[in-house]
């Protein structure tokens, strides 16, 4: 009998099951190749000539190969290409994906679909950063006086820095969606499925079909050493972004999994140095003494079950960025450019821009600003 098929399992989806065979497959395969055949891989996925590969020491794990620095590697094949060549560089790009991913071409095709759809998203016109979708969401004139009077005192300068806010915020966001699906793709992880409703119509019961692992986003198939221990992280982008009251609520959760699978659990956030300051350990803690509350490398390490598991993340969103980067044809400089032109297109000519945008800004029908007059 195979893991996923004990009764404590019984109920969770078809799909999440074959989900958890095709992860195991993948780990397995991991632990048992060598670095020549990890490096063989990518070196055939490139069309470079393989034998690349002979230039590690056959006694070499693809683990160990795997956990190697992304500078290693590339000083470990730049003595096998021509000088001046990005080659080395590329074969180490392509050794980490293919460690990270047992199909590399999926996983950057699905991030590179979002990053896609982001992208389309930026602000090509003033209106763009004057209103957000919410059509509430107005630029704020206080910051924009703060920006020309503190930062950039040159009006273009300061339109295209808050150009530049809009979208990091969006970047921001969007990176920290990724973290959870391109983690859960890496080899011998799952991603958790979305909590749908239960019959009783609660997201955050525990119910084999619906919502099998409240509290967690990523789980982890048990390696040798401990045949029938899943492994379940919540992940966070950083230590900040679980309020502290969020605290009691994943601590439950995850002690919950942990009684119920007999999983070890974790709780983690993916950027950052220090659990000082962490603004929910102590609650996780309090309310699930044995989840173990990770960040920065310690959680990527968990994560990706490698001492490179930073890097393992960062080499999947780069590649991913600059494809994107290539096919969307954005131009920040002729963006910035055509909407500095429109903002100050607003102010007459003998009117202050922020001025001039304080009264876009905040003026507006009484029916629409004052509930009593509605």
């Amino acid at each position: 009998m195979t893991w996923w098929t004990a009764p404590v399992f019984a109920g969770i989806s078809v799909d999440l099951r074959d989900r958890f065979e095709a992860a195991q497959a993948e780990l397995d395969w991991l632990l048992t190749a060598t670095g020549r055949d990890l490096v063989f891989e990518a070196a055939t996925r490139l069309g470079l000539d393989p034998r690349v590969s002979e230039r590690l020491d056959p006694d070499l794990s693809a683990l160990q190969v795997g956990d190697l620095s992304h500078t290693s590697l590339v000083e470990t094949f730049r003595s096998g290409f021509p000088e001046g060549t990005s080659i080395a560089m590329e074969l180490a790009d392509e050794v980490q994906l293919v460690r990270a991913f047992a199909d590399p071409d999926a996983a950057l095709a699905r991030i590179e679909a979002t990053v896609e759809r982001v992208v389309g998203a930026f602000p090509t016109a003033a209106r763009h950063i004057q209103v957000g979708s919410n059509r509430g969401d107005v630029l704020d004139p206080y910051l924009l006086a703060a920006n020309f009077e503190l930062i950039n005192p040159d009006q273009a300068a300061a339109i295209s820095s808050t150009i530049s806010h809009k979208i990091l915020m969006k970047i921001e966001d969007m990176v920290g969606r990724m973290h959870e699906d391109t983690l859960g793709a890496m080899r011998g992880n799952f991603r958790v499925p979305e909590p749908q409703a239960s019959p009783t119509g609660n997201k955050n019961v525990l119910h084999a079909s619906f919502n099998p692992f409240p509290g967690a986003d990523v789980g982890q198939v048990p390696i040798p050493d401990k045949p029938n221990k899943i492994r379940l992280f919540q992940c966070k982008a950083k230590t900040g972004s679980a309020k502290g009251g969020d605290g009691v609520r994943i601590g439950q959760q995850l002690a919950l999994l942990g009684d119920t699978y007999g999983a070890d659990t974790f709780f983690a956030a993916i950027v950052g140095n220090t659990l000082s300051g962490h603004r929910s350990k102590g609650a996780v803690l309090r309310a699930s003494p044995t989840t173990a509350v990770l960040v920065g490398d310690a959680a990527l390490r968990e994560l990706t079950r490698s001492s490179s598991g930073a890097e393992l993340l960062l080499r999947s969103y780069r590649r991913a960025f600059r494809t994107i980067a290539a096919r969307s044809g954005y131009s920040f400089q002729d963006i910035a450019t055509t909407i500095t032109a429109e903002f100050e297109s607003i102010a007459g000519p003998d009117e202050d821009l922020v001025d001039a945008w304080l009264h876009e800004a905040m003026s507006g029908d009484p029916a629409d600003q004052d509930s009593r007059e509605a």
